[in-house]
């Protein structure tokens, strides 16, 4: 871009937590968002004060679309992605039945690249600028992924998933071979400002002391990386742990022993934490990410988002593919409403949009770089339009208010209803057909 850009507008974002502050939620009907050269927020408001603030300004105009800052999807898996809708009971039953083969296939470099192409449109398809993926167990995947996203402008956190035990001979990585695979992406990513390293044992007991020593060396190296991992998401994974660590407290402490739990930590799942647990996290500033769609599909439970948010611990949501069966974070806030509802936590526009938003920014340490449409920050959006949608344009028709609509928004709309994805004020699948974001065709 040669100059400012002005997009018009419905703007809808958070300027501060909505669980603390009940004016978090800022909607401008008649709004306007000024995007730099740099492809930076220069400012965010009316549209009338903003076209006299910059006059020369190049404008894109979107009619009643809605502006909303990029989503962030803080867990899923890059080698799921053609497993969605997998048949095969609880977690550890449907991991060896239907997971653990899928990802195999990923050893063939030239079928992960693709995989990896189709895995990122489909995200910046669904309004996701960032996300927090775990990679293959093979190294050329997890750099394809990495490639991928770099080409088409999504904002990446991620690693090779880290197994050296429990589990099939040809997933299973040497600590020499996993130190090299990850010292290597991380130099790759130390040159890329939308690419960030995590470390990613996939839990507690896919890798041994010595993997796990390993990857707690390589944090204490190169503090900018990551820590990702599950925890406590099925009552008969955590018992499998009890077994496995039987002079641990708890789950965390097969993890923390290590030094692995963090400010720059994030823990998936977290459905039956204990207050000891959730204390300590609390503690360690670490992040959870809280997968509705997931969790109800293995039957592992209902996220107590009450508790993790009366600890202070920061919560983002994920689709976790492919426990998880859908791409969009958006659908997932949906979900995540019905989850708390029936716990008796009920969750307003303003508390459903955060932890996809600057909540999740804020989790993520990312929040001076994304999550809202403050100036300064990276110019991370979607235009969500719903106009083509007769009975969704006469629904909200009958809204009272602009909340109203976006609440309604955040139940009925979709994926069809995402018309472009920018990030970093450019359109983003700069590199990927748009037919990729919904063709399964291999």
């Amino acid at each position: 871009m040669s100059q400012t850009t002005l997009h018009t507008g419905i703007l809808a974002h958070l300027r501060s937590d909505p669980f603390t502050r009940d004016d978090a939620l800022e909607i401008i009907p008649e709004g306007a968002l000024a995007v730099d050269s740099a492809g930076r927020i220069a400012a965010a408001g009316e549209r009338s004060a903003l076209s006299a603030l910059f006059p020369g300004a190049a404008v894109i105009d979107h009619d009643r679309d809605w502006l909303i800052p990029g989503l962030i999807d803080a867990h899923l898996h890059f080698p799921q992605f053609y497993a969605t809708a997998a048949f095969g009971g609880e977690l550890l039953d449907w991991l060896e039945q239907s997971i653990l083969p899928a990802e195999a296939a990923y050893a063939d470099e030239a079928f992960a690249a693709e995989a990896a192409e189709r895995f990122v449109a489909r995200l910046l398809s669904s309004g996701t600028t960032t996300a927090v993926v775990f990679g293959s167990e093979f190294y050329p995947a997890t750099e394809s992924l990495f490639r991928a996203a770099k080409a088409a402008g999504l904002r990446l956190i991620a690693g090779i998933t880290l197994m050296d035990q429990h589990a099939p001979e040809n997933l299973l990585q040497t600590v020499d071979e996993a130190v090299d695979g990850m010292r290597r992406l991380i130099a790759l990513c130390a040159a890329e400002p939308f690419l960030h390293y995590a470390i990613t044992p996939r839990y507690a007991l896919s890798c041994s002391p010595a993997l796990m020593e390993a990857c707690a060396d390589l944090l204490r190296a190169h503090p900018e990386c990551y820590l990702q991992t599950h925890i406590n998401e099925n009552r008969a994974e955590i018992e499998t742990i009890r077994a496995a660590f039987p002079n641990d407290r708890h789950y965390l402490d097969a993890y923390d022993r290590y030094g692995l739990i963090g400010p720059r930590t994030i823990l998936a799942h977290s459905i039956h934490s204990t207050d000891a647990e959730l204390s300590r996290m609390a503690e360690a500033h670490c992040a959870v990410c809280h997968c509705p769609t997931s969790n109800l599909f293995l039957g592992s439970g209902l996220f107590p988002l009450r508790r993790h948010l009366e600890h202070g611990i920061p919560v983002a949501v994920g689709t976790d593919i492919g426990a998880g069966t859908q791409f969009s974070v958006w659908r997932e806030l949906a979900e995540m409403y019905k989850v708390q509802r029936v716990q008796g936590f009920g969750l307003n526009a303003a508390q459903l949009l955060y932890p996809a938003t600057l909540g999740g920014a804020k989790a993520l340490g990312l929040d001076r770089e994304t999550g809202n449409f403050e100036p300064g920050k990276s110019a991370d959006f979607f235009v969500l339009g719903y106009e083509d949608n007769a009975y969704l344009t006469a629904r909200l028709a009958r809204c009272a208010s602009a909340e109203e609509q976006l609440f309604c928004l955040l139940h009925l709309a979709g994926e069809r209803e995402v018309k472009t994805t920018y990030a970093a004020g450019g359109p983003a699948l700069r590199t990927v057909q748009p037919s990729a974001c919904h063709d399964f065709v291999t």
